[in-house]
């Protein structure tokens, strides 16, 4: 029996089994019980490949992996990350290179996909729905604000640090940016914005 491991790394890191587009079995997160709000803020980019890794191995077990796609904050391009504003840390980094890397031995030969988590999900629900063959848009809330849309496209789609204000008090943004979506409802700003009414 073989699978296509699916990863969502969020404000944590969710892994799951996937056969014929359902998850099998239970979904493994990382970590188990966050003792913080952003428990991967203060990792590094290789830890965060580790612990995707750990995560692949318990919902892969013994199975064949046949392939492993990984929905990713930020801009992702060609598996590099190359902007995330809310993992900055990361910022470069050749994640789908490093996660090929980390999977010798085990899967060596399997192919790996690293895409924006808006539009992973995008996908992911386009998938389950039958309906590959049309526009599907989503937006996300987490840790910030994220659309994503497939099929995918040329462009920058990071919609939640889309300019909706011009106010100079909206300064909340993860990226530093101003007036941003995201610097008005994402999590964090929201949790800012409780902290100043104390």
């Amino acid at each position: 029996m073989s699978g296509t491991v699916g990863v969502l790394v969020m404000e944590h890191i969710a892994a799951g089994l996937v056969e014929g587009h359902k998850v099998i079995g239970q979904l493994k997160l990382f970590p188990e019980s966050p003792q913080s709000l952003d428990p991967l803020q203060s990792m590094h980019s290789e830890e965060i490949v580790g612990a995707i890794r750990e995560l692949v191995d318990q919902v892969g077990g013994a199975q064949k992996i046949e392939a492993l796609g990984v929905g990713f904050p930020g801009i992702i391009r060609g598996g590099v990350v190359e902007e995330s504003p809310n993992l900055q840390q990361v910022k470069g980094f050749a994640l789908q290179a490093a996660l090929s890397a980390s999977l010798q031995g085990k899967a060596s030969s399997v192919p790996v996909r690293v895409f924006n988590d808006a539009d992973a999900m995008a996908a992911g629900i386009a998938a389950t729905h039958g309906k590959l063959h049309q526009l599907t848009r989503v937006w996300t809330l987490g840790n910030g604000i994220g659309f994503g849309r497939y099929p995918a496209s040329e462009g920058v789609w990071e919609g939640g640090h889309t300019v909706v204000t011009l106010d100079p008090k909206e300064g909340f943004c993860g990226c530093g940016g101003r007036g941003h979506l995201e610097g008005i409802l994402g999590r964090r700003s929201m949790r800012m914005r409780f902290l100043d009414l104390e």
